[in-house]
């Protein structure tokens, strides 16, 4: 007879979900700066995509540190959270990237990011709208600034997936 897993705490309030929502961020943007960005930027052979990875894991370290001042003002202790969402993306991403040919890494990558880039937006608008419920402006306002760094994030790199989509129709790997 197999044991049944035991069960997550359930989310009795508002504030809970906030919490665990901050923390899936949290694991989000660590995720990002410490694993997925760097590898982005060293494997990406196009000059102008690398520079945007590049300035994105700038940015994403100090979202880290933003979304850590948001415990910090409920008075909590930072905590990650699964962010199955985030995992998803990056299998797919790999997977895609065993099947191409390499001159079309670069452009599927900053496609594949710009997928990661709406996931975090999605998770940010949820937060800040539960921060909003709670009345804690504070932390509604430091999400919105991050908010918009990951928008301007996701328009930077719709150039680069455009250009690089638009190459790889043009100069196919195999004729």
């Amino acid at each position: 007879m197999s044991e049944t897993p035991p069960q997550p705490p359930r989310i009795e309030s508002v504030r809970e979900l906030l919490l665990k929502e901050l923390g899936k961020l949290l694991m989000v943007e660590e995720t990002l700066a410490r694993s997925i960005l760097p590898k982005l930027e060293q494997e990406t052979q196009d000059e102008q995509l690398k520079q945007a990875f590049g300035e994105h894991l700038e940015q994403t370290r100090q979202h880290v540190q933003q979304v850590q001042a948001a415990f910090a003002e409920l008075g909590a202790e930072p905590a990650g959270q699964d962010a199955k969402g985030l995992e998803g993306l990056k299998q797919e991403r790999e997977a895609v990237v065993a099947e191409l040919a390499p001159a079309f890494h670069d452009g599927f990558n900053a496609s594949a990011a710009m997928g990661a880039e709406h996931y975090e937006i999605a998770s940010y608008e949820a937060a800040i709208r539960l921060a909003d419920a709670l009345g804690e402006q504070g932390i509604a306002t430091l999400l919105r600034a991050t908010l918009e760094q990951e928008v301007q994030a996701l328009e930077k790199l719709a150039p680069h997936a455009t250009r690089l989509a638009v190459q790889g129709v043009k100069e196919p790997a195999v004729r």
